[in-house]
């Protein structure tokens, strides 16, 4: 009986042994599973995220605000309107939050000024909107990244500016700036200002928009888009400034002109030595032409700022509000007293409807002296007026110049004329010393073309101080004129294998290309090979199969049908009687404004033609459009429709015509690529485009974060099915156990 209690006793014994055993075993086995999920997952995860930063490149930064505006998180600050003030107090950020991150969150309006006296400071700006919030940046090693601000008060405090910065390693980031300023009112959307004992350092404008309309039409204040004073060391790269401002006059002093000279402007840099200013687009439109002496506007003014560098920006300028037969003055880079600057890659449109014979401009590029070392190479200049016209104008009236001008594409159109003012030329170079070589260079005049008129590809006309030296060689011109090259005087110079392809019917392929005047002006000079060709004779050397185009010999066709080629001529008026336009009947859009135009006397004037407005919209009995859609077409969209057809298409290469009439790819200008006439000390450096990171973010990224919860998913069931086997396996021992015990035990 003793016995069979305990044997008893030991079947309960093992049966809650058993159960025990089994309950183990699942607690194992979950806790495995869930183990090898979550280090599976965690891997997968990172492996992820690792994958996205490689791609990518660039910093994973959670700017969301939690639920508790100021909660602290990592020394990360969030501040909105309801608590703008515990940080900033009466209006000046408090020190205690130097080393800090301030994310701004929200709409803010009417806060007026924002001290950022504090180092070492970052305030970001995503996800918010100030309105009439302005700042002003004193501490060192400050950031502001991501703002929106919409102003449209007098900000005087702050010396008129959207963001004013006076202190080193100041960082302005991806910010959207909309200015609209008040009438005669001083203005700026970035204003970086030090003296010249104390300049600061490193100032980096990137990635920013700045929309700046300016209306300081009757005032002696200043509006400018970005305005920089002895700011050393700045980089201005990848932004976007849009400016609308009036003309203004300019106040030139004993040395020529300063940031101080000019109350307009859409940039301007003095004493800023070793800056660097790439891969910005300028789009700067004239809204008012005010009454003054010389209504002029600039779009990038440099002065007094040694070993810089300008490269691979686009500058477009337009001004339709000056008429035809009124002046205007209008320079895309104007460059004064320095040395060492290099300006390449750049493209440079400037139209406008304005100019009269001998009075205004519209220039590309001007460099007035004292220069030296300044190279402007491999750029794209074109410009359009209805006055003097010149690519690229450099004179050293106010001190010595010493420069190259080498393999630039410049096409300039304006009216030429026998005055010395009344100039064309791809260039006019009135220099101390320069070498102007393999420039590709277009030439036109809105009037006809007689010998005498000054229409060249380069030139010196405009007299000017001092011994003139000059290296021209191997320029191609075409032109409606008669020289590729005019000198006035020269010493130990050399003008020499220069091509003229004229599209005068005058012209003579026996005559000289050069117009070098009296011989006794020039001394020690050396000059070859300066040939004129016909543009017929031209395309058809290179269309020319046969012989190479070596041989220009043609014959009279025989008149074998009989035809009588006599006109006649009664209706036609001699040239005196011709109809002179006060503008440029050959652009669309210009008509209308030249109806009732100032002429040069001052009075009005009328086009009595009823034949054709000037639009290419035929107002006779013809009627019709001059373009091709048939359908009327403004000068102002016609320059938008350039502008469209030029944008950069992702870095890919356009396709331009050549002269030849063969296609050609050429690289676009928007690239950080460093320019090999800098040498290895070049200042740009490589980059990528936020564009291309949103792209590359958005086609790989949702195809990696795919592909990573496949393969989460997949290991999940591979963990998982490993651990069902091993539970079975286990109870298949337990029971078998069990039956052999219960077996022994009967």
């Amino acid at each position: 009986m003793l016995i069979v209690l305990k044997e008893v006793k030991f079947i309960g014994l093992s049966r809650k042994l058993i159960l025990g055993l089994i309950f183990l075993c699942c607690i194992l086995c979950m806790s495995s599973v869930c183990a090898s999920e979550i280090t599976n997952e965690t891997t997968i995860n990172q492996t992820h995220v690792d994958l996205l930063l490689q791609e990518n490149d660039f910093d994973i930064i959670d700017d969301e605000a939690p639920d508790v505006p100021d909660l602290i998180v990592n020394d990360t600050m969030y501040v909105d309107s309801d608590n703008i003030d515990d940080f900033f107090v009466d209006g000046a950020l408090q020190s205690k939050y130097a080393n800090k991150t301030l994310v701004f969150s929200g709409k803010m309006e009417n806060f007026g000024k924002l001290v950022v006296g504090v180092d070492n400071v970052t305030l970001k700006g995503t996800g918010s909107n100030l309105k009439n919030v302005v700042f002003d940046v004193s501490g060192k090693n400050v950031t502001l990244d991501g703002f929106s601000m919409e102003l449209d008060s007098n900000f005087a405090d702050n010396d008129g500016a959207a963001i004013q910065v006076s202190s080193d390693n100041v960082n302005l980031y991806n910010l959207n700036i909309n200015y609209v300023v008040p009438t005669n009112v001083e203005a700026y959307g970035i204003f970086g200002v030090s003296s010249q004992r104390n300049p600061l350092r490193f100032l980096r404008i990137i990635n920013s928009t700045i929309n700046f309309e300016g209306h300081n039409d009757n005032a002696p204040v200043y509006n400018c888009g970005i305005k920089l004073l002895n700011c050393h060391d700045a980089l201005i790269k990848n932004n976007t400034i849009l400016t609308s401002l009036p003309l203004r006059d300019v106040n030139f002093g004993a040395h020529g002109a300063t940031l101080d000279s000019d109350y307009v402007m859409s940039v301007g840099m003095e004493g800023c030595r070793n800056f660097t200013f790439t891969g910005n687009t300028i789009i700067s439109e004239v809204n008012k032409r005010p009454v003054s002496n010389y209504p002029t506007l600039d779009g990038i003014l440099i002065s007094q700022s040694d070993n810089s560098l300008i490269c691979n920006n686009s500058i477009y300028m337009s001004d339709f509000e000056t008429k035809p037969g009124l002046d205007n003055y209008l320079y895309g880079i104007d460059v004064y007293a320095l040395e060492n600057l290099t300006i390449t890659k750049n493209d440079v449109n400037i139209v406008t409807t304005g100019g009269k014979l001998a009075a205004g401009t519209a220039y590309p590029i001007q460099v007035t002296g004292p220069i030296d070392r300044v190279n402007i190479t491999d750029n794209d200049l074109y410009s359009f007026s209805n006055g003097p016209n010149i690519g690229i104008y450099s004179q050293n009236y106010y001190g010595a110049t010493a420069l190259s001008i080498t393999n630039n594409r410049i096409n300039v159109t304006g009216l030429a004329g026998v005055h010395e003012w009344a100039l064309v030329a791809g260039i006019e170079s009135q220099d101390s010393n320069s070498i102007i070589h393999n420039n590709t260079i277009e030439v036109h005049s809105v009037g006809n073309v007689d010998i005498n008129d000054n229409i060249y590809g380069v030139s010196y006309r405009q007299h000017t101080a001092g011994n003139h030296t000059f290296d021209i060689q191997n320029n191609t011109v075409f032109s409606d004129g008669f020289y590729s090259v005019s000198i006035l005087d020269s010493v130990d110079s050399t003008i020499a294998n220069n091509l003229l392809v004229s599209f005068n019917e005058k012209a003579s392929n026996s005559n000289n290309g050069y117009n070098y005047g009296s011989m006794a002006s020039h001394r020690g000079d050396e000059f070859y090979n300066n040939r004129v060709i016909r543009y017929n004779d031209y395309f058809a050397s290179i269309n020319n199969e046969i012989d190479g185009g070596e041989e220009f010999t043609y014959d009279n066709p025989t008149n074998d049908k009989g035809l009588n080629n006599e006109i006649d001529g009664k209706s036609i008026g001699s040239k005196e009687d011709r109809k002179s336009y006060n503008y440029n009947p050959l652009i669309p859009g210009t008509s209308n404004k030249g109806r009732d135009t100032h002429q040069n006397d001052g009075k009005t004037g009328k086009d009595d033609s009823n034949d054709n407005n000037g639009n290419g919209e035929g107002v006779g009995p013809h009627g019709g459009s001059g373009n091709s859609s048939g359908k009327f077409i403004s000068l102002s969209d016609l320059l938008s429709e350039y502008m469209d057809s030029n944008t950069d298409n992702g870095g890919k290469a356009n396709s331009t015509q050549h002269y030849d009439g063969s296609r050609s790819n050429v690289r676009s200008n928007n690239t950080d690529s460093s320019p090999s006439d800098a040498g290895p000390d070049a200042l740009s450096s490589e980059s990528e485009s936020q564009s291309e990171v949103a792209a590359t973010a958005g086609s790989s990224g949702k195809s990696s974060v795919s592909k990573a919860f496949e393969l989460e998913d997949l290991t999940k069931n591979q963990a998982f099915i490993p651990s069902v086997i091993v539970v079975l396996i286990i109870l298949m021992l337990l029971v078998v156990g069990y039956r052999r015990r219960n077996s022994k035990f009967d």
